[in-house]
């Protein structure tokens, strides 16, 4: 097997220009393969990460049956959001905040103008430490807001915004403002409040929001001491899954413990999608590279009918000449897709350390991209790419066995 192995890498350079074109189809597009595999590691990674820390959280505590009625935003399906609950869920390893909230539908009365919302209610000083990223998308006017000063305050949507100091009536927010909601009871109930400032919502469908301390949303709905849900921060997003059964361990049958991706289900469906589409590209790019190794094998054993008739006259088993040309095959496969993973990990390399930030039309704040690759993708490659270039050969390489010594000799 040894002389087999020096015989067959010695047969791949000996024709140096073929074999070179080879290996550039692979190195390039292996080299493209590892490259957008490391964008789309990054772009699913920033994206899981504003998710996780900016709406979401990394999991969500809620009363069992919640989930399914969450679209009615019942208020009769809370939880106990006192020191007690919120402790317990702090002693889960990894668990590093919580955040309670409160989800219900609602208006705000400006003057004489009131506009149907939805309302998030709350804690600022925990919400803004377990999720970050949502400090981002409050503007500076609303500083008074993310500190927890002002305990009447909300913070509203810029396309709310507009739509009550709408028909040139008022210049700002300086007016009265009241938000009224059903209680939990089912009453009206109004609470006086001061429009802070706006912020930017990046995800589809999210115009008419109003963020609210949630002491002003306990005392308009009568739930003092309580919230319909709870968004948990954590240390490593692959800890998920521990503090997901440690959560249900803690708190038991009565409630229900959430993913972010059981609840994100656009983001969850977005990132399939694309890993969905990358693989289907990837295969295309494997297949056509394979199909220039199968093509080269193919010419060598048209160039090498003597050669071949020649080794079989002398002895050579028909087993053994199989054996080289798949060899020959695996030599040029593996060669290629290390050099192209090499290539490929420098350039995801160079773009993480520049790190990329990505305009979006919906907000002020840039996506920022972080590219990546994993060298267990690399290795996953380079292996396909070895293993298929002996599937693609075996057509040349069973014909090369299949020869006639005194036809090959003759060289037909």
């Amino acid at each position: 097997m040894n002389n087999l192995i020096r015989i067959a890498v010695r047969n791949v350079l000996r024709n140096k220009r073929r074999t070179l074109i080879t290996l550039l189809a692979l190195i390039i597009g292996v080299g493209v393969m590892v490259s957008v595999r490391g964008l789309l590691n990054g772009l699913q990674g920033s994206m899981i990460e504003s998710t996780t820390l900016g709406q979401t959280g990394s999991l969500q505590v809620h009363k069992k049956g919640y989930l399914k009625n969450v679209l009615a935003s019942p208020l009769d399906l809370d939880l106990p959001s006192d020191a007690v609950m919120l402790n317990k869920i702090l002693a889960v390893p990894h668990v590093t905040g919580v955040a309670p909230r409160i989800l219900f539908g609602g208006m705000v009365n400006l003057d004489e103008d009131t506009l149907f919302v939805q309302i998030f209610a709350v804690d600022p000083l925990r919400e803004f430490a377990a999720l970050p990223k949502r400090k981002e998308l409050i503007a500076a006017n609303a500083a008074d807001f993310v500190s927890g000063k002002v305990q009447n305050g909300v913070v509203v949507t810029d396309e709310l915004a507009k739509g009550l100091l709408s028909g040139g009536k008022r210049k700002d927010f300086s007016a009265p403002t009241a938000i009224l909601a059903p209680d939990r009871d089912g009453a009206l109930s109004a609470e006086e409040a001061k429009i802070l400032g706006t912020m930017t919502m990046t995800a589809p469908g999210e115009k008419k929001i109003a963020l609210v301390n949630l002491a002003l949303a306990q005392r308009l709905l009568k739930m003092e001491g309580r919230a319909t849900e709870l968004a948990i921060a954590i240390d490593d997003i692959d800890n998920m899954d521990q503090v997901n059964a440690g959560l249900r361990q803690a708190l038991g049958s009565d409630y229900e413990v959430h993913n972010w991706d059981e609840i994100a289900l656009l983001f969850r469906d977005i990132v399939y999608r694309q890993n969905v589409v990358s693989s289907i590209v990837s295969a295309v790019f494997m297949i056509l590279m394979l199909l220039g190794v199968a093509n080269t094998m193919l010419m060598s054993v048209l160039d090498r009918t003597r050669e071949i008739g020649t080794m079989m006259a002398v002895g050579v088993r028909r087993s053994k000449i199989l054996t080289l040309f798949l060899l020959e095959a695996l030599t040029i496969g593996v060669l290629g897709a290390l050099a192209g993973g090499g290539v490929g990990g420098l350039a995801v390399f160079y773009m993480h350390e520049r790190t990329l930030r990505i305009p979006l039309p919906t907000s002020p704040i840039a996506f920022v991209v972080v590219p990546f690759v994993t060298w267990q993708y690399i290795v996953t490659i380079v292996a396909l790419a070895g293993v298929g270039a002996v599937v693609f050969a075996l057509y040349p390489a069973f014909r090369a066995s299949k020869m006639r010594p005194v036809e090959a000799l003759a060289g037909g």
